[in-house]
């Protein structure tokens, strides 16, 4: 299975559904909760962005695949050590107006996800990235479309990808052995 979610494929998926959420809200709180509760189950995840979900129904069923890949795609995403996360957000095919509303979503559904549990780091980084992230969550989608305002989108989306990297590895320090650079020889 791929790790590579593509936004267009599963942003009509929610809509299948019993949820106010768009699949970048969804995608944002999957990962905001994942920063914070190590041990988050596909159903923790589901219960905050479903109201209810009938297995018989074969449309809905399909829907809860394609979410159960996306959850299992994210958290594959979130552990990789070679930093390979992505957003699941509209991408350059896409107008800028509906790349950056994405962003906007996610990022609002990201907070949401962190204030699902109690946080508790000290750690400055977090703290500004989160804040950071609170004031691109409340920016205004109705951006026009030019190279620069694309240059500019292109970098915060970096910096809310590899944000998201530096508050999940801060919260949540991977199992990975870490092997200080003093003992290289």
């Amino acid at each position: 299975m791929s790790n590579n979610l593509d936004y267009d494929t599963f942003k009509t998926t929610l809509h299948k559904l019993n949820t106010d959420d768009t699949i970048s809200s969804a995608h944002g709180i999957l990962c905001g909760f994942a920063c914070v509760k190590p041990d988050l189950t596909i159903d923790n995840w589901l219960n905050e962005i479903l109201v209810s979900i009938d297995l018989q129904n074969i449309n809905e069923k399909n829907a809860h695949q394609e979410l159960a890949q996306i959850y299992n795609s994210t958290l594959s995403q979130l552990a990789d050590a070679t930093l390979d996360f992505q957003l699941l957000i509209a991408d350059e095919h896409s107008t800028l107006r509906e790349q950056a509303g994405s962003l906007i979503q996610w990022c609002q559904g990201f907070l949401v996800g962190l204030g699902l549990q109690k946080i508790s780091t000290n750690d400055e980084d977090v703290l500004e990235m989160i804040k950071d992230f609170s004031e691109i969550s409340k920016l205004d989608a109705d951006v026009l479309d030019n190279e620069q305002n694309t240059q500019d989108l292109n970098e915060i989306i970096e910096f809310v990808r590899m944000g998201t990297l530096l508050i999940q590895e801060t919260l949540q320090p991977s199992k990975q052995d870490y092997i200080s650079p003093d003992t290289l020889h």
